[in-house]
């Protein structure tokens, strides 16, 4: 990423935004959520008083007053004439997919664990996962469909969005490959599955993932249509004397390898290459943050490993190519073919038996 030079109050602005940034992030999201965004963008031309606001939106002119100005200070608003209008950042904060799927992520499911971010990061553990959802478990991943309906929306949304950005450019890639067995390792939901089968009539996939997930995907491959050639193994991954099973001339692992530390995507991977022969092929996608051709997708991704270190699993964390790179190397694996800027900034890195 490149920062731009700032002269000295440029940079103690930004500080300060730094300083109040949860409670920006809070006002924000009231003004959207409250509809306040949404008033202002249908009366964009002639503006609106905070009494207008407060009489359409049923709340008090303090409560108006104290959002609308915050929304001021961010830049999401502007004042002319005592009557609020809505700025290109408002416009975003409103309408934006990218935008409202990370900003209903950081509330729904980050927010409240964030707060033992330090915790996290000196035991190594998710600290925060514990008080964001009252809970004893050891990491998020087992129990997704077990989260609160709001924060499992959210979770899923924020998912699916960065995944589904390639999601029919990679169908299309491995469409015309077809492979004729594929493992596809934390398959969750069975989404990729259900779209390789319909696409690829000659490929069956096998889903690894946690028993809830299997249940999961199995169900919505049998509503698809496809249940005949999409299975399922049920494995905790990270139990790594429990090998893969072999026979595969594919090994698929979307937006997975970052859900773990180094030295658990180094295991698995060499799991994976005492799986395969030397025909199969490794497919890892992952949304490096060093292969971004725009400093807002090097952002985003860099600001979800907190996610990771706070509420997943206290190790995992989002990576750059360079590193994914060595720990394949690591585990025996070569990478012999890589394709960038598919979707929204995601690499797709091929590997072979080294």
């Amino acid at each position: 990423m490149k920062n731009k030079k700032l002269s000295g109050e440029e940079a103690l602005l930004e500080a300060q935004k730094i300083a109040f940034a949860p409670v920006i992030f809070q006002t924000a999201r009231l003004l959207r959520d409250f509809g306040i965004f949404k008033m202002l963008y249908d009366n964009k031309k002639t503006g609106c008083t905070i009494e207008e606001i407060a009489k359409e939106k049923k709340l008090s002119n303090y409560a108006v007053e104290v959002l609308c100005e915050s929304g001021l200070s961010m830049n999401a608003l502007e004042l002319k004439d005592d009557k609020f209008f809505l700025t290109d950042i408002g416009y975003f904060l409103l309408f934006d997919e990218m935008t409202n799927v990370n900003m209903n992520f950081n509330h729904d499911v980050n927010y409240i664990g964030l707060f033992d971010l330090d915790k996290a990061l000196l035991e190594s553990k998710p600290s925060g996962l514990h008080k964001a959802f009252n809970s004893s478990w050891e990491t998020i991943y087992p129990h997704l469909s077990e989260l609160p309906e709001k924060a499992k929306k959210s979770w899923f949304e924020f998912d699916h969005f960065y995944s589904d950005a390639c999601f029919k450019t990679l169908v299309k890639i491995m469409a015309e490959r077809a492979p004729k067995k594929l493992m596809d390792i934390g398959g969750n939901t069975g989404k990729w599955a259900i779209a390789l089968t319909q696409a690829s009539p000659e490929t069956n996939v096998t889903i690894v993932d946690h028993p809830k997930q299997i249940d999961v995907a199995l169900k919505n491959a049998e509503n698809a249509g496809v249940a005949d050639r999409v299975d399922g193994i049920a494995m905790d991954i990270l139990d790594h004397s429990q090998p893969f099973k072999k026979g595969y001339d594919a090994i698929w692992m979307s937006q997975f390898l970052d859900c773990f530390g180094p030295e658990d995507i180094i295991e698995i991977l060499k799991r994976v290459n005492k799986a395969i022969d030397e025909d199969a092929k490794v497919y890892i996608i992952e949304p490096f943050w060093d292969r971004q051709s725009h400093n807002i997708g090097s952002f985003c991704l860099i600001n979800t490993s907190p996610y990771f270190t706070a509420l997943a699993n206290g190790k995992s964390k989002m990576y750059r190519s360079t590193q994914m790179k060595n720990y394949a190397e690591s585990a025996g694996l070569k990478v012999v073919e890589q394709i960038d800027n598919l979707g929204f900034g995601h690499t797709l890195m091929v590997c072979e038996k080294g």
